[in-house]
């Protein structure tokens, strides 16, 4: 059975197209962790291994959540903007729902520094949220400049 997505945009209809996959990726995982190995390094000189460790576990955190949205979304398949961007708001709350309640599951299990943990999960969610939009934006953009 074809779907809208499988179907060819035709001159009436809304462009179909896809996400650049590789890049999605890619970003999902460079930005949280570098900037959870980034607090690792600059919060070991500060505040000691204590206010160091939550850096590389948020980073993990939000690196994992973010590929598992990623691939959940499919954007490997071509559909409308229209789509696109409600998938994307669906994206970042699956995102960011299912990092959080991993935080705070290894907050009630291992009972690391409360202030360093909210603090890089924050940073490396607010850096994951800012790079994908980025890729997600740039898409449409082009796709809008294309004209379909």
């Amino acid at each position: 059975m074809k779907t809208h997505a499988d179907v060819p945009s035709t001159p009436g209809s809304l462009p179909c197209f896809a996400l650049p996959t590789r890049a999605m990726l890619t970003t999902s995982l460079a930005w949280p962790l570098s900037i959870g190995i980034l607090w690792t390094g600059i919060a070991w000189f500060i505040g000691g291994a204590a206010a160091a460790t939550p850096g590389l576990a948020s980073g993990a955190i939000v690196a994992f959540a973010s590929v598992g949205s990623d691939l959940l979304v499919r954007p490997w398949r071509k559909r409308t903007a229209l789509q696109w961007m409600t998938l994307w708001i669906v994206h970042e709350a699956g995102r960011l729902g299912c990092s959080l309640g991993l935080v705070i599951v290894l907050y009630f299990a291992f009972s690391p520094a409360p202030a360093a943990l909210l603090f890089s999960y924050l940073v490396c969610a607010m850096a994951g949220l800012a790079a994908t939009a980025r890729i997600w934006s740039t898409a449409m953009r082009k796709e809008h400049q294309a004209g379909g």
